[in-house]
C-alpha cells in the first residue's frame, strides 16, 4: 500500500467501499437542510463534537517507553494526528431505530401539526461516486484537505486497541497516522455497539497543522445539492398537508431533484381472499 503523507498534494479516495454507486443516506436536521439548500454549503464537523466520547480512539492513546529507552517517557498520540472533519451517511436502508434517533415529530392533538420542528429530520440520499465528485470541487477550490469516504469496521474495544497498538509498533510508527491512510483509519474504527448504524463516513483530512493553535469545529464546504444529492424524503410521521408544506419550502429554497415518500407509517388495508366459507362474528 503506497501511504500518502499528510503534507503530500491533496487526495481523495474511497476506502473499503467496492461499490461506489451504493446509496448513502443520511438524516438532516431540517432547518440545517434548507440552509444547505440556500447557501449551497455543507457542514462537517470534528469528531469530538459528536455525542460518542469515543469517536476518535487514538486521541485518547499515550505511548509509553518508560520500559523501551530511558527517559523515553510518555507522549500522547494525539500529536501525531492531522485535525479532521466528518459528515456521517449510512448504508442502513431505514429503520424505525435510526429514524427515531435523528429525527423527532410530535403531532399536536388538534392542528396535527409537528410541534418539534427544531428537532424533525430529512432523510436525504446520495452515492459514495457523487461525494468523491463534489470532493473534486472542493480540490478545484484550492484544497487544504484530503477527501476520503470510508465505510466504518464495528470492532470490540480491545480489537481497536490492539490495532492502534499494531500500528504504532509497526514499520511507520506512529507516523503511521501522519499518513492519509492512517489518519482515516484512525476515524473509520468504532465500537461494535453501534453496529446498526452501518456508517459510511465523508471525512476531510487536514493537510497541515500546528499544534499551539486550535482547529476549527467546523468546516463548511461548497456543495451543488441538486447534483450532490439524489432524491430527499420526509418523516412519515407527518400528516400529509405538512409534509405537502416542506416539499414547497425546499422548491423555493432552490431544490429541484425528486421528492420521495416515505410509506413506512402508511396503514395499508389488506384484502383477504377467503377460499372457504367462515362463521359470522
Amino acid at each position: 500500500m503506497n501511504l500518502v503523507q499528510i503534507n503530500d498534494d491533496p487526495s481523495q479516495f474511497a476506502a473499503r467501499i467496492p461499490d461506489l454507486d451504493l446509496p448513502v443516506r443520511r438524516i438532516f436536521p431540517l432547518a440545517r437542510l434548507l440552509d444547505a439548500m440556500r447557501s449551497n454549503e455543507m457542514a462537517l464537523v470534528a469528531p469530538q463534537l459528536w455525542d460518542d466520547p469515543r469517536e476518535d480512539p487514538t486521541v485518547l492513546c499515550m505511548l509509553d517507553g518508560t520500559n523501551l529507552v530511558q527517559n523515553k517517557g510518555q507522549r500522547q498520540l494525539a500529536d501525531y494526528l492531522a485535525p479532521a472533519w466528518a459528515q456521517c451517511w449510512s448504508l442502513n436502508p431505514g429503520s424505525d431505530t435510526l429514524l427515531r434517533a435523528y429525527s423527532r415529530v410530535r403531532l399536536d392533538p388538534q392542528s396535527r401539526r409537528n410541534t418539534d420542528r427544531l428537532d424533525e429530520g430529512v432523510t436525504v440520499t446520495t452515492t459514495v461516486r457523487r461525494l468523491l465528485a463534489a470532493g473534486e470541487g472542493w480540490h478545484a477550490d484550492g484544497a487544504d484537505g484530503h477527501i476520503v469516504v470510508g465505510r466504518v469496521e464495528y470492532l470490540e474495544d480491545q480489537e481497536i486497541s490492539q490495532r492502534i497498538v499494531n500500528a504504532c509498533n509497526g514499520e511507520q510508527g506512529p507516523r503511521f497516522f501522519c499518513t492519509v491512510q492512517g489518519r482515516a483509519n484512525s476515524l473509520l474504527w468504532k465500537r461494535d455497539y453501534f453496529g446498526h448504524e452501518q456508517e459510511v463516513r465523508l471525512l476531510l483530512i487536514g493537510r497541515s497543522w500546528r499544534q499551539d493553535k486550535p482547529s476549527p469545529t467546523l468546516r463548511r464546504l461548497r456543495i451543488d445539492p441538486n447534483s450532490l444529492f439524489t432524491s430527499i424524503s420526509f418523516d412519515p410521521r407527518l400528516v400529509d398537508f405538512e409534509a405537502i408544506e416542506r416539499e414547497a419550502e425546499f422548491r423555493e429554497a432552490g431544490y429541484t431533484g425528486e421528492v420521495t415518500r416515505d410509506l413506512s407509517y402508511q396503514k395499508t388495508l389488506s384484502l383477504l381472499m377467503m377460499t372457504r366459507d367462515w362463521p359470522d362474528p
